[in-house]
């Protein structure tokens, strides 16, 4: 699947129903050009207010987020204790381990915990429905606590 551009996320708005005004399109710009990132909802406000060169409600940040993710363009998950992040949906799903220290998000393709799942489901009588969780943690070189000397 090719990389979804700005274009594609402004019919997708306009399909949802919604008035495709400059701040959404500078919205959508945002999320396009956001690849490998996850943002918070925070950081594609201020992004496209410095986009835009001019103040954006986040109330349209917001409602273009959801309206994104109710289409299918885009996920969040929680990483952490943090607010959630967003990502787009054009590439594959993954679940995610994320460092408490210095924030990293390292994305996890399906297939490398498939086995857990698989397991967790059977053992629990249970089925997994989300595609996105986050195994929070530390990056090696980042598992001394403060205080503590090994």
């Amino acid at each position: 699947m090719p990389d979804l551009d700005a274009g594609m996320l402004v019919e997708d708005l306009r399909r949802a129903g919604m008035r495709v005004t400059t701040p959404r399109r500078v919205i959508c710009e945002v999320i396009a050009a956001s690849h490998d990132e996850h943002l918070t909802a925070t950081e594609v406000h201020a992004r496209a207010e410095a986009m835009a060169d001019r103040g954006i409600d986040v109330s349209t940040v917001y409602r273009t987020i959801e309206a994104l993710e109710s289409v299918g363009r885009l996920h969040h998950v929680h990483l952490g204790h943090g607010p959630a992040v967003l990502h787009l949906s054009d590439h594959a799903d993954h679940h995610h381990l994320v460092c408490e220290q210095c924030g990293r998000a390292q994305d996890i393709p399906l297939e490398e915990v498939a086995d857990l799942v698989s397991h967790l489901e059977e053992r629990y009588d249970f089925v997994a429905a989300g595609v996105h969780f986050a195994l929070v943690g530390r990056c090696v070189g980042h598992d001394a606590v403060p205080g503590n000397s090994p």
